[in-house]
């Protein structure tokens, strides 16, 4: 399965952020999508910029909310490039035959970004969870939630902005597995090593975000393979005589349940919790019960398993 690739700002590792030719470079890069900030000028126009200011991205000083349209066009964004409107970066990967993820840097957006992009193969995302879910409101657009951490329940937090999918910044194998069951879609950012795209796919990403499209469309379009285990980065999790690593993440990890697994040490030095020497979810019968009772816990999997009324 192929994995969809957003230019994170267009394709900022090929051309100055948030440009029209940083756009032109996520297609050239073979991406599915571009991703753009937009903010809001002093005269009510829709621009494409990260920061508050101007400062860093362009030649001139200032805050985007105190600079007129006109004033933002004299800057230079990099390399003869200009601040865009989001009517000009939208109408633009149209023509190239992208998708476009709008971020939404700012509340108070909703209905001039819905005017812009309503009736377009595009996402709305934000931070602020309460824009997007009054996005969602304004019609049929679909939407994403922005988290940078790792909330407790974030399927829960898109459920509740009613969106479509989650743009994580940290994951987990649960986070697939649970989004999945709610039919939301998971976009993991910002990613541009080949190999952890490789491993976001076995986790069951449906795609990523990255500032380097170049660099790992390659291995987006990999078909998803079994690994060594002596190879896995992530070794040891699940691995029996005879089986190597295949995508059999345990939906309870991390239990934390010192019956079944333990903390170790991994390879890359963090301290991890392992279920090497769990069992439970591996025996037929658990596997069977849990599939039809996705929300089982631990103890539910144990007690059933010594009552044997599996």
């Amino acid at each position: 399965m192929m994995s969809i690739i957003i230019g994170h700002r267009g394709a900022r590792s090929e051309a100055p952020e948030n440009t029209l030719e940083s756009i032109r470079a996520a297609r050239r890069c073979g991406a599915d999508f571009v991703e753009v900030d937009v903010r809001l000028s002093k005269d009510g126009y829709l621009v494409v910029i990260h920061d508050e200011t101007v400062d860093r991205t362009t030649d001139g000083t200032g805050r985007v909310g105190e600079m007129a349209l006109e004033d933002i066009r004299l800057l230079d964004a990099g390399q003869g490039e200009k601040v865009p409107t989001l009517a000009e970066a939208a109408a633009l990967a149209g023509e190239l035959d992208l998708g476009i993820v709008v971020e939404m840097k700012e509340e108070g957006l909703e209905d001039l970004v819905a005017g812009e992009v309503r009736g377009r193969r595009a996402i709305v995302t934000s931070f602020y969870h309460n824009a997007v879910r009054e996005i969602k409101e304004l019609g049929e657009i679909k939407t994403g939630i922005i988290i940078s951490s790792l909330p407790v329940k974030p399927v829960e937090l898109a459920l509740e902005a009613e969106a479509d999918s989650i743009f994580p910044r940290l994951t987990n194998p649960n986070l697939f597995k649970a989004a999945h069951r709610e039919e939301i879609e998971v976009y993991p950012w910002t990613i541009n090593d080949p190999d952890e795209v490789r491993w976001l796919k076995r986790l069951g990403a449906d795609g990523i975000v990255t500032d380097d499209p170049c660099r790992v469309r390659k291995a987006a379009d990999e078909p998803v393979t079994n690994v060594e285990a002596e190879e896995c980065q992530y070794y040891p999790c699940h691995h029996f005589e005879g089986q190597d690593c295949t995508h059999c993440f345990c939906p309870l990890y991390p239990c934390r349940d010192p019956q079944l697994g333990r903390f170790i040490k991994a390879k890359r030095g963090k301290r991890l919790w392992s279920c090497v020497d769990c069992t439970l979810v591996h025996r037929p019968k658990v596997a069977r019960y849990l599939r039809d009772h996705p929300s089982a816990t631990v103890e539910e999997l144990k007690r059933a398993d010594r009552m044997g009324d599996l």
